[in-house]
């Protein structure tokens, strides 16, 4: 994953959000060895100046009842022991909000518990009243006529300089923009079905090493290409298909820490994990409508734990550990006038997971009255509660 000022990009009329995550860390030899851990409380709401205790709660062992993890290092958006601005907390985790309201007025109390698996463990605080806002930073656009680079834009993926790779379905190109939306150049050799080329290219996802992959549902060669930096094809893999390694048509994936790529299969309803290499190591495979299983699995994101949050198109986004292991699950659709469908994901640094989210009146089979087609976003904080 990359790492770039924590913004947010939005693509034509499917809102596809990529936002800053950073390359997610091991604080352990074996962390899977270790339990996990939640802090408490997760979220609240607290006036200037009050006050809140937070711990991190280690989950019960075999046998073992829960404790209070005792080796706990305390930060606030990521300055150990913060500051007058944004409000302090002590070792013992008691956090002090500002006398004022801080802009934006969402604060992460960040904590760092080497006794736990997941060992980056964040909770939210709101200072003040009403809910959090936040500001437009800058954008850009493109004429909608035959002079548009963009026809039908389905990802986006941030470079570590900060420009944009942006897959374009309907033309069968990925480009490369600046964040001012200045055409770069192309990533491979545009549409066709011969290596290099694109049929459809959905999702993208960028390696530690500026490596590119791309992801498109062409019938011939594999579905999966990782490009250089400079564009030039380097290795393929995953043949379309149901089998073991295979794709049908995915919308998201996303690189690890380790390098590991997991691709999101919307049509086989599962997860594979592949190697930087494109060798297939495993697939996450349970479709069905209960917690753990995959219906329409749309995108992924991974946290600086390794935990991977994956949504299905028509809900919920579940989370799950580094090797597949279902936690939970968190924003259920809500019909009639709440969220129907998931088009896009992102998460930021904090864990935090953002959704673009559809509800009736944006569905394209509501043939009574399509228009307007209204498209949002909803944020959930690292447990799983809506912010």
């Amino acid at each position: 994953m990359c790492s770039w000022r924590g913004r947010m990009f939005v693509t034509g009329a499917l809102l596809v959000l990529t936002l800053a995550i950073s390359p997610a860390r091991s604080w352990s030899e074996n962390p899977d060895e270790l339990g996990r851990a939640a802090i408490r409380p997760s979220m609240v709401r607290l006036a200037p100046t009050e006050a809140c205790a937070f711990r991190v709660v280690l989950n019960p062992g075999w046998l073992q009842p829960s404790r209070v993890a005792d080796e706990v290092s305390w930060a606030v958006n990521g300055i150990e022991g913060g500051n007058e601005s944004i409000g302090t907390i002590d070792k013992d985790g008691v956090y002090h909000a500002p006398g004022a309201v801080p802009r934006p007025s969402e604060v992460h109390i960040c904590a760092t518990a080497k006794q736990a698996s997941n060992q980056r463990l964040w909770a939210t605080v709101i200072v003040g009243d009403g809910s959090p806002v936040y500001e437009l930073v800058s954008k850009w656009e493109e004429p909608a006529d035959a002079s548009s680079h963009l026809k039908d834009p389905s990802d986006i993926a941030i470079e570590r300089d900060g420009n944009l790779i942006i897959t374009d379905a309907g033309r069968s190109q990925v480009f490369r923009f600046s964040v001012t939306g200045e055409l770069l150049g192309q990533i491979g050799e545009g549409g066709g079905n011969a290596p290099g080329h694109f049929d459809g290219p959905r999702g993208v996802a960028i390696d530690s090493e500026g490596n590119i992959a791309v992801a498109d549902v062409r019938t011939g060669p594999p579905r999966i290409q990782v490009f250089n930096h400079d564009g030039k094809l380097i290795r393929a893999f995953a043949q379309k298909g149901v089998g073991p390694g295979m794709v049908m048509q995915t919308r998201g994936m996303a690189f690890d820490a380790s390098g590991r790529l997991l691709v999101a299969d919307m049509d086989n309803m599962r997860v594979n994990v592949y190697t930087n290499d494109g060798d297939f190591l495993e697939a996450w495979e349970k479709n069905g409508v209960h917690p753990g299983e995959f219906n329409e699995p749309y995108g992924v994101v991974i946290d600086q734990n390794g935990d991977v949050s994956i949504h299905n198109y028509y809900g919920p986004c579940q989370k799950f550990t580094r090797t597949g292991n279902f936690l939970f699950a968190f924003a259920y659709p809500d019909p009639p006038t709440g969220p129907v469908a998931y088009t896009a994901v992102a998460g930021d640094q904090w864990g935090d997971v953002f959704l673009a989210v559809r509800d009736t009146a944006g569905l394209v089979q509501n043939s009574v009255d399509p228009e307007p087609k209204p498209v949002r976003m909803l944020k959930f904080n690292s447990s799983g509660e809506l912010v």
